[in-house]
């Protein structure tokens, strides 16, 4: 007790600093910089002692001085911090990790980042790197870009990934990310909904697919291959990791009307794209007592809209109140889309400041078709576009292509949908050329969306869900969904029978929209260990 008392008046006694100010830790670059800039902005005199830290990303030596360039992290794009230092520099090179002590100067270069330059006066290696056999070298040099060595090294972070969170780019897609994060999360505080946090391990397959994993305990995975033996841990029930939230969301919603949960999915497929990984993340919500039909369907891309349009704001620090975080998030989209004006280009890209166009499945495949069957046989889709099946990557790709925006696509064909999804109450009829064979007939439609974007395709996906527990079983059993199986009897009846508000929801690949907002062509250059079919190195 004694101990613990004298914990506690040492804890009152540390004094109550201003919100954000962190003094024990050691300061950044990112925040170093911006305030040296700031006070050279105003012709105040920089000659102030300080202390810095971060890699040496490169290094010219010359009879007596020597130049370096520092980073660490925090600074936007390929921003660094110049440094010289007369005399001996045993110990430091490229990679290199340092603690400089010395004064901040006027730069005397030309270049953004060559306005402040660090003179040093001593500096302590905290931890050396061998350049002669760092794989990474010749990334560090930029004017190697031609050279096959410096293919070789980034092949090499390619093959490697725990190489890439040392590349810039990579730096400047992970800062991004998380502001696009906060974003997204200050978007669905702002409106009413609340966070929550679902299970990851589940009992059933959500989407029906049947991509799924198996959690299997240790104990249990030398016992006999079958699904009793395999889920002993379980009491012998079977458990997959999740590939989506929305059943557990919908009862978070069922009880807190609007919620929004940001998680890993996992699904076993073998695609090999640039579009798929086997683990990501998902940016789901759920929201209550919206009207079933057009207009409640219509408030679900609202929200999707929303929360997107927060993201791409937040990309080039459009939304933040903290000048060098504006600054930081302009210079890394500088980077990740090689443009001098990022803002304008993703303003555009996005179309920030009108609606996104929205378009039914049938016209879409209508659409489709008159350019399937009007242009030559050299721009035709390899697969030709039919009412009843699923829209190709190329379809979609075209559609958003076409809009020059991203696009809603609505009202798909209930077959093949998941039984979750509120059939609509008008039939599509089939006209001339929607279904060759099937002119006239009517066919079911549910209450759904993907939307698809420029150059990247189907990004988010999301319906009004079916609160009518008899057309709930129905659908269930028409596509043989747990037919002698309780594991859903809490979702099928419970969620439904007791207070079960009209809602919808939508899922939000995070990684793909990170890709379409950075332009990174392969979705696994996002991740720093990408998850897919093979072999499992990390």
């Amino acid at each position: 007790m004694a101990l613990w008392h004298s914990a506690k008046i040492a804890a009152e006694r540390i004094p109550v600093r201003a919100r954000g100010v962190q003094t024990g830790m050691p300061r950044t670059l990112n925040h170093i910089l911006y305030e040296m800039r700031h006070a050279a902005e105003k012709n105040q005199a920089l000659d102030a002692p300080v202390q810095v830290h971060g890699w040496i990303a490169s290094m010219r030596k010359q009879k007596t001085r020597n130049f370096m360039e520092l980073s660490d992290g925090t600074l936007g794009g390929s921003m660094t911090l110049q440094a010289m230092l007369v005399g001996d520099a045993e110990g430091l090179a490229p990679g290199v990790a340092v603690r400089l002590h010395g004064r901040m100067r006027p730069g005397r270069g030309t270049k953004k980042d060559q306005s402040i330059e660090m003179h040093v006066d001593t500096y302590t290696v905290l931890a050396p790197n061998d350049l002669a056999t760092y794989p990474l070298a010749h990334l560090m040099n930029r004017s190697d870009r031609g050279d096959p060595a410096h293919f070789a090294a980034a092949e090499i972070v390619r093959r490697e990934s725990h190489w890439k969170p040392r590349t810039a780019r990579y730096g400047a897609v992970s800062r991004t990310r998380s502001r696009m994060e906060s974003a997204m999360g200050a978007w669905f505080e702002e409106n009413d909904y609340v966070k929550v946090h679902p299970p990851v391990i589940t009992s059933s397959d959500c989407e029906g697919g049947g991509e799924i994993f198996r959690v299997v305990a240790e104990a249990d995975a030398g016992k006999q291959a079958t699904p009793h033996d395999l889920s002993a841990f379980w009491s012998h029930h079977s458990a997959f990791l999740s590939v989506s939230t929305q059943l557990h969301l919908e009862a978070f919603a069922l009880g807190l009307s609007r919620v929004w949960a940001l998680t890993p999915v996992f699904r076993a497929e073998g695609s090999s794209t640039n579009r798929h990984l086997a683990e990501f993340w998902m940016c789901e919500a759920e929201l209550c007592w919206i009207p079933q039909g057009t207009d409640g369907l219509s408030a679900v891309m609202d929200c999707v809209e929303g929360v997107i349009k927060a993201a791409v704001y937040s990309a080039v620090g459009r939304d933040s109140s903290i000048p060098r975080h504006r600054q930081r998030a302009e210079e890394d989209m500088q980077l990740l889309l090689d443009a001098p004006h990022p803002e304008q280009v993703l303003a555009g890209q996005a179309a920030l400041d009108t609606a996104w166009p929205r378009i039914t499945y049938t016209d879409a495949v209508r659409i489709l078709g008159m350019h399937h069957h009007t242009v030559d046989s050299s721009d035709r889709f390899e697969i030709e576009p039919v009412w009843g099946d699923a829209l190709r990557s190329e379809h979609e790709r075209w559609l958003a292509d076409r809009a020059g925006t991203p696009v809603f696509v609505t009202d798909y064909p209930a077959k093949g949908k998941p039984f979750y999804m509120r059939e609509n109450a008008q039939r599509v009829r089939l006209t001339d050329g929607l279904a060759p064979g099937h002119e006239h007939e009517e066919r079911e439609t549910v209450a759904c969306f993907d939307l698809l974007v420029p150059h990247v395709g189907e990004i988010a996906g999301g319906s009004l869900r079916e609160e009518r527990e008899e057309v709930l079983a129905q659908r269930m059993r028409a596509q043989n969904v747990a037919q002698n199986d309780t594991r859903l009897s809490w979702y099928k009846e419970d969620l439904r029978r007791y207070g079960g508000a009209p809602h919808g929801g939508f899922g939000l690949g995070v990684e793909r929209l990170l890709s379409w907002i950075t332009h990174t062509e392969n979705v696994r250059d996002i991740v720093a260990f990408p998850r897919v079919k093979g072999p499992l190195r990390y």
